[in-house]
């Protein structure tokens, strides 16, 4: 009488660690490659979103006041929790945008907390990207035309 084995040669485990170890080697660089693109993405979100901001406050000031048309002086309502009139800023840069300081909040509900953005100067903001200088951005904001041009 024959006995039947049960069970994976040794041969058969190797060929599919082989296997998984290609499989591996392929996905990790592109899951990478993803989280560099993800970052890309919410830094190009986050600026789509203030240049919106702005053309709301400019249209929110067309319809209710004498300054009809006009844009933002800057992008800032207040800066370390404290409102200043106007939004003016103390002028003590660089300031980190995070949720003691978040950037942008006279534009963006709420403001930018993110880490990866800086207030350089009164009105130019820096993006430094995690992992990709390559993707790195600075964006200069101007109230005579309401545009954030980023380079």
């Amino acid at each position: 009488m024959r006995r039947s084995s049960s069970g994976f040669t040794l041969v058969e485990l190797v060929i599919v660690i082989a296997i998984i170890g290609i499989l591996a080697a392929i996905a990790i660089p592109r899951f990478i490659d993803i989280r560099r693109e993800a970052n890309v993405a919410a830094r190009d979100g986050i600026i789509g979103s203030v240049r919106a901001g702005i053309l709301t406050v400019s249209a929110r000031n067309q319809a209710t006041s004498a300054s009809a048309g006009t844009f933002p002086t800057n992008l800032e309502a207040s800066w370390g929790g404290i409102t200043t009139p106007g939004g003016a800023q103390p002028g003590s840069f660089p300031a980190n945008c995070n949720a003691a300081n978040p950037c942008f909040q006279l534009v963006v509900s709420g403001g930018v907390e993110s880490g990866e953005w800086q207030q350089t100067a009164a009105a130019v903001y820096a993006y430094t990207h995690p992992s990709d200088a390559a993707e790195n951005r600075t964006c200069t904001y101007s109230s005579t035309d309401g545009t954030l041009t980023c380079s």
